[in-house]
């Protein structure tokens, strides 16, 4: 039969919290289960809903982009062929959304106040996962933490597997350091093969200070493991660590696949910036706001 993953699924925090952290450290990521109230899913994903169509409407009002939706599907050429709005990369996107990968967009939730629509509260969330969140970075309280960053990442129907990656760099390049930055993956729907599962390689984050030359060693030692990819369920939650390989599968089903991101890490760390400067707000010198 199948064999069991190496993974598993932690539903209780405080109980199961020693394990937790030893795992994370060994493996690089950990999977929780119905951690999230559902009423708590529910007001994000339609917050996120919302907000993204607005996103989109916003760019082409300001005239970045052809259309005012996230992508277009081209009739007469090629059968099903996407036309997006967006060019992918930090170089054509904005501070509040960058399309990482065709179909593959990241929102910033940091500046939706200027958009007038506030995010929901995430004191909920954080109570929850905080002290689980701070013992994974080794620190006592999440009030030790410095949240970087705070966004929803969707993949939309027909976004591709993206390329192999880390979210970011070691410390130190000769020797491996525990963690000191980390993401937080709370999907907004529920998650299978077919919409786009997060695909990991354990143990990974201990490679990637020097990729090639580790995975290859690893190769010849027989320890490298093979990839996994968590169907995190509903009200469950990913977290992993920055240094961990990742990739977003492919989204081969009919809807968006969006999950909220909570990015945290030491005090003292100071994030990759993965969001250009401008917005996509173009702030005009006469307000002749609708004189069309």
């Amino acid at each position: 039969g199948e064999m069991t993953p190496e993974w598993k699924y932690f539903s209780e925090i405080e109980t199961d919290a020693d394990l937790i952290v030893s795992d994370f450290a060994d493996d690089g990521f950990v999977c929780l289960s119905k951690v999230i109230p559902e009423d708590t899913i529910q007001e994000w994903s339609e917050w996120s809903r919302d907000y993204t169509l607005l996103c989109f409407r916003q760019l082409h009002q300001h005239g970045h982009t052809p259309f005012p939706e996230s992508q277009r599907y081209k009739s007469n050429d090629e059968d099903g062929a996407i036309e997006y709005a967006l060019k992918c990369g930090i170089k054509h996107g904005f501070r509040e959304i960058v399309m990482r990968s065709p179909g593959r967009y990241e929102i910033s939730l940091l500046h939706c106040d200027e958009q007038h629509h506030q995010h929901p509260s995430l004191m909920k969330i954080e109570g929850m996962l905080g002290p689980l969140v701070a013992s994974l970075l080794g620190e006592k309280s999440i009030e030790d933490l410095k949240r970087c960053h705070v966004s929803v990442v969707t993949a939309s129907p027909g976004a591709q597997d993206q390329g192999w990656h880390a979210d970011g760099g070691h410390v130190s390049l000769d020797r491996h350091l525990p963690c000191h930055v980390l993401n937080v993956f709370i999907p907004l729907v529920p998650i299978d093969e077919s919409n786009g599962p997060t695909e990991l390689r354990p143990g990974s984050h201990y490679l990637t200070r020097n990729l090639a030359p580790l995975m290859l060693a690893a190769r010849a030692r027989k320890t490298l493991r093979k990839p996994t990819s968590p169907l995190v369920a509903s009200q469950g939650v990913l977290i992993f660590d920055y240094r961990t390989l990742h990739r977003g599968r492919a989204n081969r089903s009919e809807a968006a696949r969006p999950i909220l991101v909570l990015t945290y890490s030491k005090k003292w760390y100071t994030d990759v910036c993965n969001f250009p400067k401008r917005s996509f707000v173009v702030h005009s010198t006469n307000e002749t706001n609708g004189t069309k």
